[in-house]
């Protein structure tokens, strides 16, 4: 079978071609799945070799190539190479190809992790084609499990993959099983759905069988059962894109009802379920079971689950998988509850609960070590303590921000100016009405922008000069390379050479420090950075301690995970850095060694051609991230809007690169695109990104004027505020005043909102920003 290659690049563009399956969990804690089967079901196989001599296969069965036979009571398939496989066939004596197959299997060895072994199934010959549940040795890999096809030109297709959280381990027992009806396939691994597919056209009925290629694998207890039934559709396979209210707003919060019985005021994304031991030890939202509770949600809306209690982590997993709910956030007050169920179920995701009166720098930096560490990615924080400042900190150390209040629509039109990600609130119609008060094009969330090596358009990437620049310019972020030399130190380095941007050349690995120190970094830039040197980690991490700047590092040599992070404690700098790699076994190992420290997934991907592909990979994507506790740090050309909106909804900040060109990033940025990375750091400098006006009410009366002049905030690292070119503006069928640019005239008797909005263009296109809607009250 021609399945890709282990590299991870390769395997995330064969990700975004295929389709998504479910997510995948331990299999200890789950039931099987319900589904529609009917109770006359006969036996078509049963086997355990018990009977069998060694050597041998049972009666009937057809070996049709390699080395297959029973050893010791088990069925042993021994393939050395994908070249040459081992198959046998089983026939079935019937027509038929509504079944349940399965079967225990066990993996003896494999040439390489990307070596697998398979049960097929609605063969139509002895030799093809046929369909197969194709596992790999490294089943954590995001094609470790695939819906697989033999197709009549005996070439392999492969419609959907999908990845385990555990990587299977030798001499150790999985049950697989198949169940196929009609075009509906589900696969599972030890009763844990894994594929859920209606992409079984092509044949109907045939026999099944076994497979290895490059493995030597163990199968036992095989059954084979017709099944009568039906699958439930494919529609409740979880991958959707709940509704919510429209707006103008680029990347407007995700709505959130605060109780299952506020999500019929208005198109919500989430519903906030608060579970609680009943008195029969049950689990209840309220006075409703949470099975009902999930079931009257079922693809509707994304279940955001808190829970308080310890010890209910088992009894909740087992009553989602009961229901088939993969797509939901677990939160807690309590971080230690979130690890302890994250853990137990790698793709839950996580989100902390902060409750305290109060917010200080100590609070935010503790919260933001609690989210991480406990393999969450989402802060839920009452408004009161909320401030536009508080959140773009927190995004900036990956975290994203669901604001709880919004009890009014002028609070609502505070918290979308705050710019958090999500609001959850008891009245969601009154945010919606908020939403659509916005012109178009309106920004209300501050992307966080990160400096690709320094700014490289503008001075000698990876160099001091470089950096300082970015930083005076207004970067949130500067991101930087980090590579090991021959003597072990860690220095500012791209490339595996000195030869493109140095006046040296060699290897990185092959130079000691004081010959690095040597070069000339600045020179093939311009004269005027003659004699710009290599930074050393330390200089870089020590130039800004302190600063309002986080640093993006990404780790270029494998091995050097320790070292990064003993160097960053050593600067007491924890707070201040995120680390990435194009490497996941590096960034795994990194949240390992310090899980305080937020990471991100570097890859790249082509994709999908259909809107439900999309919406699919980009579930298997965000499981895949959740399950490694990593961001999805995705090339631009690798997201669209459905991965953003995704993203958003579910809680999931990424940064993605690599921006060169203004067109692509102004387009992804009225996608909702939040953290660009950039080598044009200038090209949103000089942007305002806040517009306010200290009015707040104003009283009028009939005939009356009053003028309102704004004010923008440009960069907030220096506070500066200048007047700006304003002009006011009333939305829907506004009676009581009319506004012409920034006089507003009293006219009937009554109250109206009145906004300030500033239009500026940026990246060759215009952009709005609105401030807080002015009360105007009119009298007689």
């Amino acid at each position: 079978m021609k399945l890709l290659q282990s590299k991870q690049s390769i395997l995330v563009t064969m990700v975004f071609a295929a389709v998504l399956s479910f997510a995948v969990v331990p299999s200890v804690l789950f039931v099987n799945m319900k589904v529609h089967a009917s109770e006359e079901q006969t036996v078509l196989v049963e086997e355990n070799f018990d009977q069998i001599p060694n050597g041998a296969v049972p009666d009937g069965w057809k070996v049709i190539e390699g080395n297959t036979k029973v050893q010791n009571g088990k069925l042993t398939l021994t393939s050395p190479s994908t070249s040459a496989p081992a198959r046998v066939v089983v026939p079935l004596n019937v027509e038929t190809g509504d079944y349940v197959f399965e079967a225990d299997m066990t993996f003896l060895s494999a040439v390489e992790d990307t070596r697998w072994a398979s049960m097929m199934y609605r063969i139509q010959s002895k030799d093809y084609p046929y369909y197969q549940f194709a596992i790999r040795r490294g089943t954590t890999a995001l094609n470790g499990l695939e819906f697989a096809e033999r197709n009549s030109k005996n070439q392999w297709v492969v419609p959907e993959a999908t990845f385990y959280t555990e990587k299977f381990e030798y001499n150790q027992s999985y049950r697989i099983k198949i169940i196929a009806s009609h075009n509906r396939v589900q696969q599972f691994i030890n009763n844990k759905l894994v594929v859920n597919t209606e992409q079984a056209n092509n044949w109907s009925t045939g026999d099944i069988g076994f497979q290895a290629s490059g493995s030597t694998v163990q199968f036992d207890n095989v059954k084979v059962t017709t099944f009568e039934g039906e699958l439930p559709p494919i529609e409740n396979s979880g991958a959707f894109l709940p509704n919510e209210p429209e707006t103008n707003i680029i990347n407007p919060p995700t709505l959130i009802a605060s109780s299952l019985e506020a999500i019929n005021k208005t198109d919500v994304s989430s519903v906030r379920l608060q579970v609680k031991k009943g008195n029969d030890d049950s689990m209840m939202v309220n006075e409703k079971p949470l099975g009902e509770a999930l079931s009257s949600i079922n693809n509707k809306q994304i279940p955001i689950i808190q829970i308080e209690e310890k010890g209910l982590e088992e009894q909740i997993i087992n009553i989602l998988n009961e229901n088939q709910t993969t797509d939901f956030q677990i939160v807690s007050t309590q971080p230690s509850i979130v690890k302890s169920f994250t853990t137990l179920y790698p793709t839950a995701r996580g989100g902390v609960v902060y409750n305290k009166s109060s917010f200080n720098k100590h609070d935010i930096n503790k919260l933001i070590k609690d989210v991480h560490a406990s393999n969450s990615k989402v802060a839920i924080i009452r408004q009161k303590v909320l401030s536009a400042e508080i959140v773009h900190t927190l995004h900036t150390r990956m975290v994203s921000v669901w604001g709880v209040g919004a009890e009014s629509e002028k609070a609502a039109h505070e918290l979308i100016h705050f710019g958090v990600d999500g609001i959850i609130t008891d009245h969601p119609e009154a945010s919606a009405q908020a939403f659509s008060k916005y012109p178009e094009n309106t920004i209300v969330q501050r992307p966080i922008i990160a400096a690709h090596r320094g700014i490289p358009s503008l001075a000698p990437e990876n160099t001091m000069s470089s950096f300082r620049l970015a930083y005076e310019l207004g970067a949130d972020m500067i991101e930087t390379d980090v590579k090991v030399t021959k003597d072990n130190k860690l220095v500012i380095m791209h490339d595996d050479t000195v030869n493109r941007t140095t006046n040296g050349t060699g290897r990185v690995a092959d130079l000691t420090l004081e010959e690095i120190k040597q070069l000339d970094a600045g020179s093939k830039f311009s004269a005027e950075f003659t004699g710009e040197k290599i930074p050393t980690f330390r200089e870089y991490l020590r130039e800004f301690k302190g600063k309002d700047v986080i640093l993006l590092v990404e780790l270029k040599d494998i091995g050097t995970e320790q070292q990064v992070i003993e160097e960053i404690e050593q600067e007491d700098m924890i707070d201040q850095v995120v680390l990435q790699s194009f490497n996941l076994e590096s960034m795994i190992l990194t949240n390992k060694l310090k899980p305080e420290i937020p990471v991100g997934y570097l890859f790249s991907a082509a994709v999908p051609g259909t809107k439900s592909a999309k919406i699919k990979n980009t579930q298997k994507m965000l499981d895949y991230g959740t399950n490694y506790n990593v961001t999805l740090n995705a090339s631009y050309g690798s997201i669209y809007d459905e991965f953003t909106k995704y993203m958003r909804q579910r809680g999931m900040l990424n940064m993605h690169w690599t921006f060169r060109d203004e067109e692509p990033f102004a387009d992804k940025l009225k996608q909702g695109l939040i953290g660009p990375i950039t080598d044009y750091t200038q090209w949103l400098t000089y942007s305002p990104i806040k517009i306010e006006t200290p009015i707040k009410k104003i009283n009028l009366k009939i005939g009356k004027t009053a003028t309102v002049q704004a004010k923008a905030f440009v960069d907030y690292r220096i506070d500066k505020k200048e007047n700006i070119a304003s002009k006011l503006f009333v939305t829907g069928d506004t009676k009581e005043v009319l506004v012409n640019e920034n006089t507003i005239e009293a006219i009937s008797q009554g109250k109206a909102q009145v906004f300030v909005k500033h239009t500026f263009t940026m990246l060759g296109q215009e952009w709005n920003l609105a401030a807080e809607p002015i009360e105007v009250n009119v009298s007689e």
